[in-house]
Order: C-alpha cells, then sequence, then structure tokens
C-alpha cells in the first residue's frame, strides 16, 4: 500500500513537470498571433510619428503628405534654365545683377477613381528673393528647352504668390480658406525651403538673341533646293530692210 502510494506521487510529479515544461517551451498559435499583432503596431506607430504637417503652408486641403527630391524628375531637371527665363521675363534688367533663389518639393496624396489609383501629384514651390515672390510649378518640358532657350517658361506662367500683400491679393485655392493673413503661410513656406530645399545663385548673364532658328527634327541639315534650270535668252531680232518688192511708204 505504501509503496503504491509513492508510485501515485511520481506520477503526479511528473504530470506537473512535462505540463509546466510544455507552458514555457511551446507557446500555442493564439499566443502567436498576439505577439506578431504587438509586431505589427509598433512597425505602424513610428509611420505615424513621421507624418508632417503641412497644414501652416500656402496649401489647401489635401495638404502635401511629404517631400520629393525634385532634381531626379525630368521635368524639374530644367530649373535653372527655367528661373534664367523668369528673370529675364521680368523685363527690368535683373538678369544683370545676382538673384537668389530656393526651391522646394511637395508631393500630394493620390487620388483613387473607379479603383484605379492615379499618380502622385507633384509640385515645386520655387522662391525668389529679389522679387519677393512664390511660384508653384509643376514642371516644364526639358526636350523643348533644348531646341529653344525661350521655350522653357512653364515656371514664369506658373501660380505666382507674393508676400507682399500690396503686390496684390492671392485667391483662397492658394492661401486656405480659413487663414486670413497668407504672408505668414508664405513666409512657412519660405523657411520650410531654406531648411529643406535647394539653394541657387544666379549670376549676372546675357540672354542669347532670340529669333534664331531650330535646328531640324531629325537632327540632319535640310539641304538646299536645287538650282533652277537657266533661262534661255531670247533670240535677237533682226531688223527688216526694205526690197525692191515691197514698196517704202
Amino acid at each position: 500500500m505504501r509503496l503504491l502510494s509513492i508510485f501515485a506521487l511520481l506520477f503526479l510529479i511528473s504530470l506537473l513537470l512535462n505540463g509546466g515544461l510544455k507552458d514555457r517551451g511551446a507557446p500555442d498559435a493564439s499566443d502567436e498571433q498576439e505577439w506578431q499583432d504587438t509586431e505589427e503596431l509598433v512597425d505602424m506607430e513610428p509611420t505615424q510619428a513621421e507624418q508632417e504637417d503641412f497644414s501652416s503652408l500656402i496649401f489647401s486641403q489635401p495638404y502635401p503628405v511629404r517631400r520629393f527630391d525634385f532634381a531626379q524628375e525630368s521635368v524639374f531637371s530644367i530649373i535653372e534654365t527655367e528661373i534664367k527665363n523668369l528673370i529675364v521675363g521680368r523685363n527690368d534688367d535683373s538678369f544683370k545683377t545676382k538673384n537668389y533663389f530656393c526651391a522646394v518639393g511637395y508631393e500630394f496624396p493620390r487620388s483613387q477613381q473607379r479603383n484605379r489609383r492615379e499618380p502622385a501629384k507633384r509640385e515645386v514651390v520655387v522662391y525668389w528673393k529679389e522679387a519677393k515672390m512664390l511660384y508653384r510649378w509643376t514642371g516644364g518640358d526639358p526636350k523643348a528647352a533644348e531646341q529653344d532657350f525661350y521655350d522653357a517658361r512653364s515656371l514664369m506662367y506658373s501660380r505666382s504668390i507674393p508676400l507682399d500683400p500690396s503686390q496684390g491679393v492671392i485667391g483662397a485655392e492658394d492661401a486656405g480658406e480659413e487663414f486670413s493673413d497668407y504672408k505668414e503661410r508664405a513666409e512657412n513656406v519660405v523657411a520650410d525651403c531654406e531648411k529643406y530645399g535647394k539653394a541657387y545663385e544666379i549670376e549676372p548673364f546675357t540672354p542669347p538673341p532670340r529669333g534664331f532658328k531650330r535646328p531640324s527634327e531629325d537632327g540632319v541639315r535640310p539641304r538646299s533646293p536645287p538650282a533652277a534650270p537657266p533661262v534661255p535668252s531670247p533670240a535677237p531680232s533682226i531688223p527688216l530692210t526694205p526690197t525692191a518688192s515691197s514698196p517704202l511708204v
């Protein structure tokens, strides 16, 4: 009897030991899923924390979601040529002095239409220090700029925002409907550009002459038309002399 009690006690101890080791070494499926969910939450938190707020800038909703390196984009690669045309277009000899610019790129959220994602909208805000002006530029045509210097004028015709309210009044689409003092928003963009953007110093330059011809599209100089065949000269006229049979009048 005493021997049976000892065996029973050993059996209970064995069961307890095996159950404890199983709980410690092999978590069940629910524990593993809970751990994965926790990891996903941890991974998402830094992304939300890094999301910047661009609502204090000159944009109306939807606000930009991030900045981007516009120098790597083809449509923005001709920014220096565009800036020079902007200077020439002012018609006040600004190209004869040094001018300072700053540019920063912003990317806006993608829109979804008919379950198809459109490409993200991007634009570059260009600040001209001497003119006290901001320009919202959506890019130009590099191929056209290669053909003719003056074809790179998309920046000149982009939306402009004066930093000085006396230069004009801008609409709600540029300043934000709930923001009365747009000058503060514009100054916030300038500060953001000076911190994250690219600076450009344009030395005095001479604009190229206007009116020069573009090269042909295929790069081959057009041939001159063939020379016209010579026109034969008329035969010399022979004066008529009176004869004996023809009476004189």
